[in-house]
């Protein structure tokens, strides 16, 4: 991959770095407070108690035949509930992984370069709010960032050729 498209892709994984922890912050919670149908939900919403009309059968008599339907709904609730949790946690370990592999890379950029970057993409601060609290000249922090981004793009580049792509996704 060319480096302007690397450089794209470096910019582009950065830019996503807050909505990446927003959906773990989801996930964790959807992990920890999964939507569950309850055994009594299935039951009742198949009404297996309700009257019979004909007086052959008493009121909340149960047939084997209802009782089977009951237990294999029940069974395939429970999958689906286990497949949904299954799907948050595989979920959540990608963006996990996501997340690491840039809180990484950018750990192995000169501090101060990681100090803007992880200021700028990751906290989301403006270039005024970076000017004041580092007392730097908007060009000196210009200069850091593209620094960073250029060494962020050579780590990309390295780390696609022993991938044996030209990219690093």
């Amino acid at each position: 991959m060319e480096q302007t498209k690397i450089r794209e892709q470096v910019i582009d994984d950065l830019k996503q770095y807050p909505e990446l922890k927003k959906k773990v912050i989801l996930l964790r919670y959807e992990q920890e407070h999964p939507a569950k149908i309850s055994d009594s939900e299935v039951i009742d919403s198949m009404a297996l108690s309700r009257p019979v009309s004909d007086g052959i059968r008493p009121a909340g008599f149960i047939s084997d035949k209802t009782m089977r339907i009951a237990t294999q709904f029940r069974d395939k609730k429970d999958r689906l509930n286990q497949e949904t949790i299954m799907e948050i946690v595989q979920e959540l370990y990608a963006v996990e992984q996501q997340i690491s592999k840039l809180e990484f890379y950018v750990s192995q950029l000169e501090e101060k370069q990681a100090e803007v970057i992880r200021k700028y993409y990751f906290e989301g601060k403006t270039w005024g709010e970076l000017q004041r609290e580092m007392h730097l000249a908007p060009r000196t922090l210009l200069k850091r960032r593209d620094d960073g981004l250029d060494a962020l793009v050579s780590i990309y580049s390295y780390i696609g050729q022993v991938k044996g792509d030209r990219r690093n996704t």
